[in-house]
Formats: C-alpha cells, structure tokens, sequence
C-alpha cells in the first residue's frame, strides 16, 4: 500500500504553488503603501496565519495515516479471514473475492473477477447453487445451502471440499454478498459420529440380546431336565409295551438333540462353560487344514498364508475349531460353485484412532485370524443383523441362524472383537481379533 509522502516535502510543493500563482496575480494585486506599524501588524497576521495553516496540515496528515492504517487493518481482515467473501452479480458472476474465496476455488484473485462461480461447483450442485442465488435475490434474509467444490483442472491437487454458502443482497437489489465456509472437516466428523453412533447401538442390541438369550436358555434347560425326567420314569415303568417303550426312547433321543439349542445360546450369551488354553493359532488352523478343504469342496481353492512370529492367544481350542469350521461352510453356501477361500493371521497393534470408530475393540496387542472368500457377498441392510442369533441370508430349513451368534458369542466370551466387510457381489471378510497373551 502507497505510504504518505514526507511532511516537508508536501510544504515544499504547497510553497512553489503559492509563489507560483502569485506571480500570475501580482499585476491584480493593488500597490499598498503601510506605515510600519501596518506592516508589523500584517506579519503577525501572516505569521499566525502560517501556523495555522501548519496546524490543520499535521491534523489532515494525521487523519490520512489513520485512513490507511484502517484501511491496511479492513484489507487484512477481508483478505485474511477464516472464511471466503464473495460480491456476486445475478447471474453468479464473481464481482469480488478475498483471498480465502481465491484459495478455496483454486484460482488467482485476478483471474476470478469475471469468471463465474457456478463454474467451480460440482455438477450435481449446480442446481443447488442457482436455486440459492434466486432466493438470494427474491427475499431481504440471509440464506444458505451446501454444495460440493470442483476444480477440473486441479482435481488432482484439490481434493472435493463441502461448502456452506451464506448470502444476502446488496441494498440497491443488484448485488449479491456471500460468505463460503468449508465444511469439509465438520461433514466428515458427523460421518464418523453416525457411524459410531450406529456401532453403539448396535452393540448395546446385541448385549440385550445375550441376556435374553442366557434367560431363555436357562428357562429352555430346566423344561429339557424336566421331561428327561419325566421320560426316564416312563422307559422301565411296567405295562408299557415294547412298541411304545421304543417311542419313548426316540423320544427322549429328540429331547437330548434339542439340548444344543440352550448351548448355542449360552455360547452366544458368553455363559458357557469353556477350558481356554494357550496356544499358536498358525498350528491350530494348520492342523485344520485337512478337515477344512474336506467341508469347502474340491471347486474352491483354499489358501493360508500363516503370519510370521505370530503371538500365542489364549481360548479353548474348540472354539477356534467351532469359528473355523462355522466360517467354511458360509463361504462354501456363498460361492455355490468354483471359487476361493482365504485365510490369513497376523499381529495387529489397536491404538486409540482405531477405537473411536469400532467401538467393541480396545487399545491393545492382538492376533488377527482373517477368512475372505469371493462369493455372493451381504448386502449392507443385512450386514448389522448378521450376528443375531436365528438371523439368516439362507431359507430356514437351511440354516438355524446361529452360525455366525456362535462366533460372535466365541470372540467377546474371550475379549476379542470381529469386524465384517461386504456387499452384493464383492464377496465376505470376515477380521477376528484375539488379544495376545503374555502370560506364558
């Protein structure tokens, strides 16, 4: 910004002035014939006259430094503000824009006057904006949208930015004044918010899902041990018949079998009785091996890639049988036909970033067991039921829905968590994470 110029040399200036056009004034200027006491009285006037003048020039000086001391003070708060402005003609064209408004859009200040706006506004939005820009000019109030940012030409340095544009019209009708704050950061963060806000509820579903489950389970028990009792009276009870003493003996077969219903639901409920023990899941999932290929079928190839050094976990080994072999026949029902199936391991460190988006998990050291197969996938809907128990993509005459409980129930019995990525057609990966155990 253009300082003021130096105090005397804008007397110097004044002076030559003065002289100047007195010079084309003398001829004009009557002959004054003063006594000397005349003239002593004029030079005082004069010289008063002169200090005045030098007054009111320190004062406009003084004046001119606070203008531009104010002016230097508006720039930079214009110019420098957390948000862009904007002056916009009806049509959207850019009349004026601060620094803020150039960044954000990717372009010089200079070349933005001019241009118009829309032209930096994602395609979708476009429509948006324009229906902003009437409202802007149809009402005396402030209004506001959201709209997306695009630069074409510097897609690749910019990445897309969230707006909110505030805009009010100018007094005289023919402007528009528009304040654009990003609001990328803030869009993302309640992104993260509602899907955490999903997770929790969510897991408190699932947490009262397992009371009920151990309730049922236990009520279920009790009338199982009631009618074996009951049973077991009746099979050496004299006067019944052969025929019918086989019956009650089937009978009781039947009620022995349904004595796995209560388990499930107890493993589900993480009330079951286990003997965790520990061990290597690389030997565990190796030993497996066999067995495994034998439940995929001979169209899917099975592949397992062991972690190296892995860290020994602590859970019953039937268990990670029970996890193994439920997450096998998924796949194999989901591939119907050629395909593969995966399964990794590795150590994993959870920090406190991972947690705040994954709720069930804590900072911790952990063996991660990975299973991925490439078959039909689950569809988002389904994808937070798939957990509960009798919940089932199959027909019911197919599935008991307590495939996937059961692991579920497994991997938080042991303090563990599991997390689920899928969608129609992009095949399942299924991440199950046991803490370590240092205690050897």
């Amino acid at each position: 910004m253009e300082r003021h110029r130096a105090p005397s040399k804008d007397l110097m200036e004044l002076r030559q002035q003065a002289e100047e056009h007195l010079r084309t004034q003398e001829h004009k200027m009557p002959k004054l014939s003063a006594s000397p006491n005349e003239m002593q009285r004029i030079i005082h006037e004069l010289a008063v006259h002169q200090i005045e003048l030098e007054m009111q020039q320190k004062e406009l000086l003084h004046s001119r430094e606070e203008l531009e001391q104010g002016l230097a003070q508006f720039t930079e708060l214009y110019d420098f503000a957390p948000l862009g402005y904007l002056t916009l003609a009806r049509d959207g064209t850019i009349l004026q824009v601060n620094l803020t408004g150039s960044k954000l859009l990717g372009v010089e200040r200079s070349l933005l006057e001019g241009d118009r706006f829309e032209r930096f506004v994602a395609t979708e939005n476009v429509a948006d904006f324009n229906a902003l820009l009437e409202r802007a000019f149809s009402s005396d109030g402030l209004v506001s949208a959201e709209v997306m940012l695009w630069n074409d030409e510097l897609s690749h340095l910019l990445p897309d930015r969230i707006v909110r544009i505030d805009a009010v019209v100018s007094h005289d009708g023919q402007e528009c004044r528009a304040a654009v704050t990003d609001i990328t950061m803030q869009k993302h963060v309640e992104k993260e918010n509602a899907a955490l806000q999903s997770s929790l509820i969510q897991l408190r579903k699932m947490e009262s899902i397992g009371r009920l489950a151990r309730s049922v389970a236990d009520d279920f028990n009790t009338m199982l041990q009631v009618m074996l009792d009951k049973i077991d009276l009746l099979i050496p009870a004299k006067g019944v018949s052969n025929s019918v003493r086989e019956k009650i003996i089937d009978l009781r077969m039947f009620v022995l079998k349904s004595a796995g219903l209560p388990y499930q639901l107890l493993v589900f409920a993480r009330k079951q009785t286990i003997s965790p023990v520990v061990l290597d899941v690389n030997a565990v999932v190796t030993e497996m091996l066999n067995m495994l290929r034998h439940l995929i079928g001979e169209d899917i190839d099975l592949t397992f890639t062991p972690g190296k050094d892995l860290w020994l976990v602590l859970i019953d080994p039937s268990q990670l049988d029970q996890i193994m072999a439920n997450l096998t026949l998924n796949s194999r029902d989901a591939i119907q036909g050629a395909g593969t199936f995966t399964i990794e391991t590795c150590n994993v460190v959870v920090d406190d970033t991972y947690t705040r988006s994954h709720p069930e998990s804590r900072p911790g050291e952990y063996v991660q067991l990975l299973v991925r197969d490439d078959g039909r996938g689950i569809d988002q809907e389904a994808i937070h039921s798939i957990f509960e128990p009798f919940f089932t993509t199959k027909p019911m005459s197919e599935s008991s829905g307590f495939g996937l409980a059961t692991l579920y129930g497994i991997v938080r019995q042991n303090n563990g968590f599991v997390e689920v990525s899928s969608g129609n057609g992009e095949g399942t990966t299924f991440e199950i994470y046991f803490p370590r155990c240092n205690d050897v």
